[in-house]
């Protein structure tokens, strides 16, 4: 990925005491270096002890959804929950296209929005956010535009998403998946148009990452980083055909708060940059030594895809994605990190990898000068999208996750779970 790396000259040591003993040395947990102004952050050990970290709650606070019953209670395909400074609940149904608001208690209060291309429509509501004053911004990717709302569903102003031809790649950039809202910002993944014909396992698309400012619908280019790993091979006749490649590395987002936080899954490495001109304010470091693939790990993953198929998934579709799985290639190694989120107020939620199908492990959370500060689990069966930007998209506030949980039946709640700090 673009921007600045680290370099080994040791500017000054973080010492964070960990010891119940005056006689006993400090524990150096961070360690802090610098590269051409930049803060390189590199953490050793954890800064919570036994009895000092976040816990979340196991029940939530507030749940919305129903089997039955009034139509405004059930939902087809949530992508997003928000929760303002009222307490109140804004939801985001894409398959209702519809913004559906919720008191505190989770009683219904109004809803907006319908299919369409007007005013207040969607055609593919596919982010939902909030911004300084309880404003709602939503994204339509078929659109190409955001939409902001008050606090009460009242359509305010309308923004088109495109990026200069000076900030675009040679052959052009097309807008994707919103990844979040920063500093009054909200940013979108932009996908790199390429000719690339070349073979073997390599980084295709470049994608790049943009910050649309709400205040006038500026948009500028805040990085560029190299698309997910894939397996290049020679067509019969010519040109090139791309495979997935099982175990890849891949560049993966978060936003939130006043950063936009970048990360290539194959090192547990963060570059931190300002959402406004894409300066790296800091980059936040663990020594992981990634873990050899194995076929017990092959078999895993493959068996955590199958069981995402539906129950009456007829035979040869089974087979067939089965033996498509199988029949990739697999990186050496696998990945160190799943994906990352940014809270309210700036902390770097890190995913560590996991197979699909597994279990996820708990969050490790730095802090937004970089510390490292220990782990936080989430709620069983609280949905977090293998990357954050695809939805159900997971708000974390000050002391709250608010998100998707789906029962047995498939039938989607949002819910809202307390931090404790």
């Amino acid at each position: 990925m673009n921007g600045a790396h680290p370099s080994l000259p040791t500017v000054a040591a973080i010492l964070l005491t960990a010891s119940a003993c005056d006689k006993a040395p400090a524990r150096i947990h961070t360690t802090q270096t610098d590269s051409a102004g930049i803060p390189i952050v590199t953490s050793a050990a954890p800064a919570w002890g036994p009895a000092d970290g976040w816990t979340v709650d196991a029940e939530p606070l507030v749940e919305i959804g129903t089997v039955t019953g009034a139509p405004v209670y059930q939902f087809s395909d949530v992508v997003a929950a928000v929760r303002l400074s009222n307490g109140n609940i804004v939801v985001a149904d894409r398959g209702a296209s519809e913004l559906r608001s919720y008191d505190a208690a989770g009683t219904s209060q109004w809803v907006v929005g319908r299919a369409g291309e007007g005013p207040g429509e969607f055609r593919s509501l596919d982010f939902l956010g909030t911004t300084a004053g309880d404003s709602l911004v939503t994204y339509d990717r078929r659109l190409l535009r955001v939409q902001l709302f008050d606090g009460d569903g009242g359509l305010g102003r309308t923004i088109r998403v495109a990026l200069p031809r000076r900030d675009a790649a040679p052959g052009g950039s097309a807008p994707d998946k919103a990844v979040g809202l920063a500093d009054g910002h909200l940013v979108v993944r932009f996908i790199e148009e390429s000719s690339n014909t070349g073979t073997g396992i390599l980084r295709w698309l470049n994608e790049r990452i943009v910050a649309v400012d709400l205040k006038d619908g500026s948009a500028a280019a805040l990085i560029v980083a190299p698309g997910p790993q894939v397996d290049a091979k020679p067509r019969e006749g010519g040109g090139v055909y791309r495979d997935r490649y099982m175990f890849n590395k891949t560049p993966q987002f978060g936003a939130a708060a006043d950063a936009v936080a970048v990360i290539d899954t194959e090192a547990w490495s963060v570059q931190v940059l300002s959402p406004v001109d894409g300066t790296t304010e800091r980059i936040v470091r663990r020594e992981i030594v990634p873990i050899e693939s194995t076929d017990a790990h092959v078999e895993s993953h493959v068996q955590g895809i199958l069981d995402l198929l539906p129950d009456d998934a007829p035979a040869e579709q089974v087979d067939f994605v089965e033996q498509m799985w199988r029949g990739y290639r697999r990186a050496p190694a696998l990945p160190v990190l799943r994906s990352i989120h940014v809270d309210a107020a700036g902390h770097l939620w890190l995913a560590p990898y996991y197979l699909t199908g597994a279990d996820p492990p708990p969050f490790e959370i730095h802090a937004p000068d970089g510390t490292w500060l220990g782990s936080v689990s989430a709620p069983p069966g609280l949905q977090r999208a293998f990357i954050p930007y695809q939805d159900p998209y997971m708000e974390i506030g000050d002391n709250y996750i608010l998100g998707v949980w789906t029962d047995d039946l498939d039938v989607q709640y949002v819910r809202m779970y307390r931090i404790n700090k």
